[in-house]
C-alpha cells in the first residue's frame, strides 16, 4: 500500500495558498472598489461645478490660446 501522507500535505499546502491568494484578491478588489467610488464622487462633484460655468464670448485677443502656448514651448 502506498503512503499518501506527502500527497495530503501537499494538497493542504496548495489549499492554504489558494485561500491566501483569494483573500489577497478580495482585498485588492475591495481597494479598487473604494477607489472607483472616490472617482465617481469626484466626477459628480466636477459635473456639479462645471454645470455652473459661465463662458466668455469675447476673450481678449492678445492672450494666445493654450494650444498656441504649447506649440511655442515645444518649438
Amino acid at each position: 500500500m502506498r503512503d499518501i501522507r506527502s500527497d495530503l500535505e501537499e494538497r493542504a499546502h496548495i489549499e492554504r495558498m489558494a485561500q491566501q491568494l483569494q483573500s489577497e484578491r478580495d482585498a485588492r478588489v475591495a481597494d479598487l472598489k473604494g477607489s472607483l467610488a472616490m472617482i465617481e464622487k469626484l466626477i459628480q462633484f466636477e459635473t456639479g461645478i462645471m454645470g455652473n460655468v459661465v463662458t466668455l464670448d469675447n476673450a481678449p485677443a492678445s492672450q494666445p490660446s493654450l494650444a498656441d502656448r504649447i506649440k511655442a514651448a515645444n518649438g
